[in-house]
């Protein structure tokens, strides 16, 4: 039978929680401009688009998965995250927003898990929440690239990180409001184009550098968007931590650039060849697997197959290795069941 496909990188609005985001009149919010469409809104700029009706209906979602090619998702609730919203509310919202998605998965076996979303702003709740979800059967946990414009290496998420790190749980590293957004709003550079990629890069390298990777040895990420920037900087890395990490009071138990590497999955979510071959040639296959950022405009669920097989003709790997990131890396990561049917 052919590999099961495995998209790690996709999102799914509960449809309470994107009425409820459309009740708000302070930020976030979010705006439906008619039919499928709605726009998320922090202070006056667009973070995010919905187009298809699969963002929030999950019947619509499996046709178009059916017409892709694809086999398995892992939902993740996208921005704005409950984490914003701030609060008692936003407790609430995460805790409702992932008893939606356990139910998703309930609805569709096999073709839907999930990863939980943090309520990041309350660290008390954070890991209330996260233990309840790895209780449920979650497969890992939302990790947006700051919380709230708070860095996510800070010692004060740490009590979270114990609980992912107990239960071995992967985190998909997703863009958030970017720590870099006024820059971007200067220079008048979409946050799509680098904000969001600059952004899940520092918050990975952060963790990185500041040792919670080597504190919390089970961490494992799937970094969105072809590793960000990350790839594409290594030697970067390697001088940077080299020649500058004694000033900086850094530290590690080996180079930053082979901690990536061992920890962290870039997802396929470019699509754009030449990145994708540059990717590759340093992780390795083993270390990439499907992201189509579906539903989103920069997303492409349907060209996200060829894209692997285009990859397989360009670095000559063989169908073996073209398995392993059609699926079989994310089934051994987030330790998925098997699919009836599949190998």
């Amino acid at each position: 039978m052919a590999q099961r496909t495995i998209d790690a990188h996709n999102h799914w609005y509960p449809k309470e929680y994107l009425d409820y985001l459309c009740s708000r009149d302070k930020d976030p919010i979010m705006r439906h401009d008619g039919g499928t469409h709605y726009r998320a809104y922090v202070r006056d700029v667009c973070i995010a688009h919905i187009d298809r009706a699969g963002h929030y209906d999950l019947e619509a979602r499996i046709k178009d998965l059916d017409a892709a090619g694809l086999d398995t998702q892992i939902l993740s609730v996208t921005i704005p995250g409950p984490e914003t919203v701030g609060g008692s509310e936003g407790v609430e919202w995460a805790k409702r927003c992932n008893d939606a998605l356990a139910q998703a998965e309930k609805d569709y076996p096999h073709r839907f898990y999930w990863l939980a979303t943090v309520p990041w702003h309350d660290v008390d709740a954070a890991v209330e929440e996260l233990e309840r979800c790895a209780k449920m059967g979650c497969k890992g946990y939302q990790f947006f690239s700051n919380f709230a414009g708070e860095p996510v290496w800070l010692e004060k998420f740490h009590p979270i990180y114990e609980v992912a790190n107990k239960y071995e749980l992967p985190c998909l590293i997703h863009p958030a409001d970017p720590l870099a957004a006024s820059v971007m709003d200067k220079v008048r550079i979409p946050y799509q184009l680098w904000g969001y990629t600059l952004d899940t890069s520092m918050a990975i390298v952060s963790l990185i550098l500041q040792g919670v990777l080597d504190k919390f040895p089970n961490l494992k990420y799937v970094h969105g968007h072809l590793g960000g920037m990350v790839p594409y900087f290594v030697r970067r890395l390697q001088d940077s931590y080299k020649g500058y990490g004694d000033e900086w009071g850094i530290s590690l138990s080996k180079s930053p650039d082979l901690i990536y590497k061992e920890r962290v999955w870039p997802d396929t979510t470019s699509f754009y060849l030449p990145a994708m071959k540059c990717c590759l040639e340093w992780v390795g296959p083993e270390h990439m697997g499907i992201g189509t950022d579906y539903a989103h405009r920069v997303g492409d669920p349907e060209g996200a197959i060829k894209a692997v097989r285009d990859l397989q003709e360009q670095a000559g790997l063989s169908e073996e290795q073209v398995n392993m990131i059609l699926g079989k890396n994310f089934e051994k990561l987030f330790k998925l069941p098997p699919m009836p049917g599949r190998d």
